[in-house]
């Protein structure tokens, strides 16, 4: 019986000690991650947040607005989004430039970006929580002066991608 007991307290010490690195791991992770890690509770609070061009490398007076995707090569997300994509720069986006931010180290974005015949205005790399988003993908549509008009995360539905292309060509 004695070792029972044991057994089972060893095996109740594993398990806190797991829920704890778990907690410990979503709690500090990037935006920037194959999983979406979440850092900010919603992107929708990003609406409304002035973005400084030169944190960011972005020029925004470039356009009349500019879509900024947070991609990362990695992020399966990310790629099953890219038909989106294509179809979203097949649209007439002479006011609108379209930009991807995405980390310092995603080394393999260029190629990833040119194997999905994605071809943006501009490509910068952005340091994790300069920008207000909650994970990969991520769309803001910001105006002339940075100022976040819209904002969508994740792998959008018919819906979701009908509201992106209203809010950029509507």
């Amino acid at each position: 019986m004695e070792r029972v007991l044991r057994y089972l307290a060893d095996g109740m010490i594993v398990l806190v000690g797991v829920v704890v690195l778990v907690v410990i791991g979503i709690r500090y992770t990037s935006f920037f991650s194959v999983t979406g890690r979440v850092f900010q509770p919603s992107v929708e609070q990003a609406v409304g947040e002035q973005l400084d061009p030169a944190t960011v490398g972005i020029d925004f007076e470039a356009g009349a607005r500019t879509l900024i995707m947070v991609l990362h090569s990695d992020c399966q997300f990310c790629q099953q989004s890219m038909p989106f994509y294509r179809r979203v720069l097949e649209f007439d986006t002479a006011d609108t430039q379209v930009v991807v931010a995405t980390s310092h180290d995603d080394n393999g974005i260029d190629d990833y970006l040119a194997s999905e015949r994605v071809e943006p205005d501009a490509l910068v790399f952005v340091e994790p929580r300069k920008l207000p988003v909650a994970g990969t993908p991520t769309l803001l549509l910001v105006d002339g002066q940075g100022l976040i008009t819209h904002a969508w995360i994740g792998l959008l539905n018919g819906d979701r991608e009908a509201e992106v292309i209203s809010a950029l060509f509507g």
